[in-house]
């Protein structure tokens, strides 16, 4: 997307998100999503943090022991998230189209992405994703959700307009299954910085029948 190719977008993205305005049940809440996933997670494990951004996220895996690999198709974001997270590895990388092998990540962090792609984009990236993920892996979803599926053309947080995909649970649930994931846990809640939307959270592991992709 065009409108994050910005240096000075990314720099903007990177203070809304690391402003720590959030209210303090917030962040209990963000914390209690946070510690499931990285639970199910093996001492040292790798993970991807598929639509990366400024790399808001890395800087907590890796205070956890974990080795990570952010992943955005913004040269400008990747670049921002390399300036704050040096040890780190980070590619321009579509999530639709992953260069890594089978099997490669335990777990696989993907969060305010989908929301920038139309339902098949979705499919291609939880495919991707499952192909990525070790059997035993563990992959943590959050997008913005509605009752129905929709389009919307918005202001963004950084300034100017973009076109935002709403999903709902329900068929966030049934691409997830077809992809080849059982789900954990899922939940509706609001969204972090109290803007008017809500949030879909999901917790997934490969099914029994594809552990072995």
């Amino acid at each position: 997307m065009r409108h994050y190719d910005s240096d000075e977008v990314a720099e903007n993205y990177h203070k809304t998100f690391t402003s720590g305005s959030e209210s303090s049940e917030t962040k209990r809440r963000a914390a209690a999503r946070y510690n499931k996933f990285i639970s199910r997670l093996k001492k040292g494990g790798h993970v991807l943090d598929a639509g990366c951004g400024t790399g808001r996220f890395v800087r907590y895996f890796m205070s956890s022991g974990l080795q990570v690999t952010g992943i955005d198709n913004s040269i400008s974001m990747i670049r921002r998230a390399a300036e704050e997270n040096p040890v780190a590895v980070f590619k321009v990388m579509d999530i639709r189209h992953l260069d890594f092998p089978k099997n490669h990540f335990d777990g696989v962090w993907n969060v305010a992405t989908l929301l920038h792609l139309n339902e098949p984009g979705v499919r291609s990236a939880m495919r991707e994703a499952m192909r990525v993920l070790k059997g035993e892996g563990t992959m943590f979803l959050a997008t913005r959700t509605s009752d129905k599926n929709m389009r919307k053309i918005e202001g963004s947080t950084e300034g100017g307009k973009i076109t935002v995909n709403y999903y709902s649970p329900h068929t966030l649930e049934e691409i997830m299954i077809s992809s080849g994931f059982e789900i954990i846990e899922m939940s509706v809640e609001p969204d972090d910085f109290s803007r008017p939307f809500d949030y879909v959270y999901a917790l997934a592991k490969p099914s029994a029948s594809t552990s072995g992709h």
